[in-house]
């Protein structure tokens, strides 16, 4: 086993230690927070604003151990569901129980054994503060990108840097990922009743082929080039694979049915690797990039009408 797959593969393990921790701990915050107000409701003291409370799950964009391309000192997250990142917004802040994993096609993200992950804590009601539901009040979701990108890239692109993206193929990728976000809904809708699906359709990322030490090559650029295209013609395919991407979650939005919110994270970032709300590498941002993600997800939440004045 060479360095760099050892030093993958102890990041995966400590990653499983880490979402078994979290689980730990979220179970033991509902606790003392459930027995504080008990206590002041005993006392007849002005209880504080419960918080909402979610359940995460999904790829790196929730889930990033890295500090823009340098791995941190584990526990921790720089991600957009960082206790740090939008964990740490509104008033009051929301709990946030991390079950996300990065790394994550959607296949992977509803395995059979993430999908038993979450059912563990989604029939225990001593996780939760909706003392209402037992359950958290929405289950915040990032998955889709690692369907599309990767070593499996060149497979939706036409070849001799002529055509760009392949149509038909690249929507066998998108049918497939819908496919999933379906099957969640589907889960949900037996293991969650109810609880609202939040999303996001990532941002316009740049085929640079910069990558962190602990993957062996870029997400992007390796595809394109073997395919025949320079930069700026990769630039144009990527925007459209996004665009795609946002509009095959907004049509899963429009059915009430689906009881889907999706955030529009497009433009967010500057598509510069230089700048500090830019890109770290070809599809993951620094931290202050994620910050601004996790802000979009805070505006989001305030507009949904069951959460007004709660976050």
């Amino acid at each position: 086993m060479d360095k760099r797959t050892r030093l993958y593969e102890e990041l995966r393990e400590a990653s499983r230690a880490e979402i078994a921790r979290r689980v730990e701990t979220h179970k033991l915050e509902t606790a003392r927070i459930h027995y504080l107000h008990k206590q002041l409701r005993a006392l007849k003291k002005p209880l504080p604003q419960v918080p909402l409370d979610f359940l995460a799950i999904g790829d790196s964009w929730f889930n990033y151990p890295l500090d823009g391309n340098i791995l941190a000192p584990l526990p921790t997250n720089f991600a957009i569901v960082a206790d740090w990142q939008l964990g740490a917004m509104g008033n009051p802040p929301p709990r946030i129980l991390s079950q996300a994993m990065w790394g994550q096609a959607t296949t992977a993200v509803l395995s059979y054994e993430n999908q038993q992950a979450m059912i563990n804590v989604l029939q225990d009601p001593n996780q939760w503060l909706n003392q209402q539901t037992g359950l958290p009040d929405a289950i915040l979701i990032s998955a889709g990108g690692d369907d599309l990108v990767g070593d499996q890239f060149a497979i939706y692109l036409d070849y001799g840097g002529g055509g760009g993206l392949n149509q038909a193929r690249f929507q066998g990728a998108l049918d497939s990922v819908k496919a999933s976000y379906m099957d969640l809904f589907a889960f949900r809708d037996i293991f969650a009743k109810d609880v609202p699906i939040i999303g996001h359709c990532y941002d316009y990322a740049i085929p640079n082929g910069i990558h962190p030490l602990c993957v062996p090559r870029g997400w992007l650029w390796p595809s394109l080039n073997f395919a025949g295209y320079d930069y700026n013609a990769g630039l144009g395919i990527v925007t459209q694979m996004i665009d795609q991407f946002h509009g095959m979650l907004n049509n899963l939005a429009a059915s009430k049915a689906n009881n889907f919110v999706f955030v529009d994270t497009r433009s967010t970032l500057t598509r510069n690797a230089s700048y500090p709300n830019g890109w770290a590498n070809e599809i993951h941002p620094y931290p202050t990039g994620f910050t601004a993600l996790a802000n979009k997800f805070l505006i989001a939440l305030r507009a949904m009408p069951a959460f007004k004045n709660r976050i």
